[in-house]
């Protein structure tokens, strides 16, 4: 990339999407570390009682809503959200005393109460955004992209690694992996991760000298966060831009996908491929793609519908009314949950969770209290088992948004 990048800019359009799905066993993954219950999105399933034989997460819960910094400052964005086991863990971005951004975390017990933090995580004076987070075995990831305010090569993703008691086991580590034997020095963005067994995939889009625009990539990180081996292109197209990075591993293999310029219209069009595979349009358009293990995949068809695609089945059209957009996947125990924002006026939006039959029919919809979730920043859902949902989402008004997390049982 030979330009500097705006970090707030790119990521306030609300083209990042992510996946934290349980420890699975992938191709190139390292030996076993761990990981209980089903395959989720959202952690491990919360059945079987928490550590030391107490009571599970189910047994805790209590619907509402909780304000995760309470006594932080406004302006809090880039709600991020993963389960335990045990516990959730809640990312954001709190302004710190000047005009940038830290990333800072804390957990939550199933009733909603604290347990840990809020934690600062980032340590650079630079402008820390959007986090995201994966538990592998007994380990926190939490990753995000840092401005460091000086181009054209100004943003790069760092990461750091926490024990699930909340202790920082290393420093910010910036991904510093390598594309065909060269390391690649170019602007980075839209991390996405997904566990294995011994680590995590980590998908992004980055600039390189084989394409003029963004381009996805996944890389594999082992427990302490080095990075194994090259990264791998997702689907190379130096034609058109790669961005709306989302990841999710299974059985099968790592999947990633993607958003790009469309070849035939001004809207976007969303693609997605298993490593080592064929890449795939899932359509044209089609807008801020999702995927959850299965595979599962999710988009909008750029604000006038969303669609899903269970495993190995057609695409299923929700038929929605109104404008819709942004739509999330979590699986638990091959359980599908699907959530998506609706417009309500200029950038407010309703938020809509409900459950998913196997070939990918709404049943009972959950529409969140909130009016006013603003479109231009994420809206995060974690299932802790197949009822049991936690949406974390940014409300109220500009530049005053307060993060929130609503505790939510579905009807399945």
């Amino acid at each position: 990339m030979r330009r500097r990048w705006v970090l707030g800019c790119i990521l306030a359009v609300g083209l990042v999407a992510c996946a934290d799905d349980e420890p699975v066993t992938a191709p190139g993954s390292s030996t076993n570390a761990g990981g209980a219950g089903g395959t989720s999105t959202g952690g491990t399933s919360a059945g079987g009682g928490g550590a030391g034989g107490g009571p599970s997460c189910g047994d805790q819960w209590t619907n509402g809503t909780t304000e995760p910094d309470p006594d932080g400052p406004s302006t809090q964005i880039h709600g991020t959200s993963t389960f335990d086991g045990d516990h959730l863990w809640i990312a954001w971005n709190r302004p710190d005393s000047g005009s940038l951004f830290d990333v800072w975390l804390a957990a939550f017990a199933c009733d909603g109460s604290l347990v840990t933090g809020p934690i600062e995580v980032t340590q650079a004076d630079d402008n820390e955004l959007d986090p995201v987070l994966s538990v592998s075995g007994d380990r926190l990831l939490v990753a995000w992209v840092s401005d460091n305010g000086s181009g054209p090569n100004n943003l790069d993703i760092r990461y750091r690694i926490f024990s699930l008691s909340g202790a920082a086991l290393t420093d910010t580590i910036e991904l510093a992996a390598t594309r065909n034997g060269a390391a690649v020095t170019g602007n980075a963005i839209s991390p996405s991760l997904a566990p294995i067994d011994g680590g995590w995939m980590l998908a992004g889009a980055w600039g390189h000298d084989d394409a003029p625009a963004f381009q996805a990539f996944v890389v594999e990180l082992d427990i302490d966060g080095v990075v194994q081996g090259d990264a791998s292109d997702a689907d190379l197209d130096p034609a058109f831009g790669q961005t709306a990075i989302a990841v999710t591993a299974d059985e099968a293999g790592v999947h990633v996908a993607w958003q790009i310029d469309s070849t035939t219209s001004t809207a976007p069009a969303a693609w997605w491929t298993t490593l080592g595979g064929t890449a795939t349009m899932l359509g044209d358009p089609g807008a801020r793609p999702h995927l959850a293990p299965g595979p599962w995949t999710v988009w909008d068809t750029d604000g006038s519908d969303i669609v899903v695609q269970p495993p190995g089945a057609a695409p299923k059209p929700l038929n929605a009314t109104g404008l819709v957009h942004n739509p999330q996947l979590a699986v638990v125990d091959d359980q599908a949950t699907l959530l998506w924002m609706e417009v309500t006026s200029g950038i407010k939006n309703r938020i809509h969770v409900a459950a998913l039959g196997a070939d990918g029919t709404p049943g009972v919809t959950t529409t969140l209290a909130t009016q006013e979730a603003p479109s231009v920043y994420p809206v995060d859902l974690t299932m802790v088992d197949t009822t049991h949902a936690v949406v974390v989402y940014q409300d109220g008004t500009s530049p005053d948004f307060r993060l929130e997390a609503e505790w939510l049982t579905l009807t399945r």
